[in-house]
């Protein structure tokens, strides 16, 4: 099974993520001496086999089928067993066990799951039988740290966990679990009594809540389950030392980068100014452009009225040009008409002029006819 940074796993993990759940589930094998225990969403095993050194019967559920074999060949007891299966249908029969454990599950559930949960927790219990259920306090996990954990679905406030796990069962008791840093003086090698003041449920970090229908009086030595860890500290603090270093090295390139992108900025400022200026200039060109076209527009408009005006000129041309045409036939008619009258008149003429002959002759006889009558 690969590390997703979310479940426990004891040879990825250590430091402060490795002390919480030894810590929980060393409070659980406080109460898990001759019991049937149910662990609820197991993870890779790490816990269910702790139980199982302490309890009659452990039985580890996790709905990632992988995991539940991985555990079953990693972790061998006679008093363990793994199984696949939901969180919101358990897969044993009523009153299977006296003590189910279920560690930072119920945030990983929307809400309609996380009340299946709770009852079929119910179901599964014998009469006297007990949940241990821890769950990240919202108010500090996420919200004064600013968190944000993409594998959770619904967070609790501490008070409105109480609640919830109320609405199940009726004596519900409440543990803090939180780290603390704390300076110490001592001499070498010697033990020194620590007393801590405690801490308030709504500013634990987590929250571990026993529940039960009967009223009990938990024997929980809590003084056992401290551990300390100057590895949190010194690595927390060689952490800030690195990002640090990080920061300032970081800065020491931000202000490079700056002053780089400084002189980009001028000189993209500079090239801005040029093409403003070429702008300028290609307006200008522009206008005259426009211009220009404004006075062609007006020339061509000009050109097309003259042309307007010579069509309709030709147009008038071409219509006298007709009339003088037909005028030129009627005129042509008229001459051939008048030719012919010539000829006729030309042929009468002739006749006259010989009858005016025939005449002259008829009048010179009888002249001298008339001489001759004289004589």
């Amino acid at each position: 099974m690969k590390y997703s940074g979310e479940r426990f796993m004891p040879e990825e993990c250590g430091g402060e993520m490795a002390i919480e759940h030894y810590q929980r589930y060393q409070m659980a094998c406080q109460m898990a001496q001759g019991r049937t225990v149910l662990d609820a969403a197991c993870g890779e095993g790490y816990g269910s086999s702790l139980l199982a050194q302490y309890a009659e019967k452990v039985v580890g559920l996790d709905i990632d089928k992988a995991a539940v074999s991985e555990a079953s060949q990693k972790y061998k007891s006679e008093k363990l067993s793994f199984v696949s299966g939901s969180i919101a249908a358990l897969p044993f029969e009523d009153f299977s066990f006296d003590l189910v454990v279920s560690y930072e599950t119920i945030e990983h559930v929307p809400e309609e799951i996380q009340s299946l949960f709770l009852n079929e927790i119910q179901r599964v219990l014998r009469p006297e039988g007990i949940l241990i259920m821890s769950t990240p306090n919202k108010a500090v996990y996420t919200d004064k740290v600013s968190g944000y954990n993409q594998f959770h679905i619904k967070e609790f406030y501490t008070d409105e966990y109480v609640s919830f796990l109320h609405r199940y069962f009726s004596d519900i008791k409440a543990f803090c679990q939180f780290p603390d840093v704390g300076y110490f003086v001592a001499q070498e090698g010697e033990e020194i009594p620590v007393v801590h003041r405690g801490c308030a449920n709504d500013r634990s970090r987590y929250i571990i809540a026993i529940c039960s229908n009967i009223k009990k009086d938990y024997k929980i030595r809590l003084e056992q389950l401290t551990r300390f860890n100057d590895d949190m500290y010194y690595g927390l603090y060689s952490n800030i030392h690195h990002l640090e270093s990080s920061l300032l090295e970081t800065k020491k390139e931000a202000d490079t980068f700056q002053q780089s992108l400084e002189r980009d900025i001028n000189n993209q400022k500079k090239y801005i100014a040029h093409l403003e200026n070429d702008i300028a200039v290609q307006n200008e060109e522009l206008t005259r452009l426009n211009m220009d076209k404004e006075n062609q527009a007006q020339y061509i408009r000009h050109l097309e009225k003259e042309a307007d005006e010579s069509k309709r000129y030709a147009l008038h041309v071409e219509h006298d040009l007709n009339e003088q045409t037909e005028y030129i036939r009627h005129l042509e008619k008229d001459i051939s008409e008048l030719k012919r009258y010539s000829l006729h008149l030309e042929h009468d003429l002739k006749e006259q002029a010989e009858y005016i002959c025939h005449l002259e002759k008829d009048a010179e006889a009888l002249r001298k006819t008339g001489e001759e009558q004289d004589v």
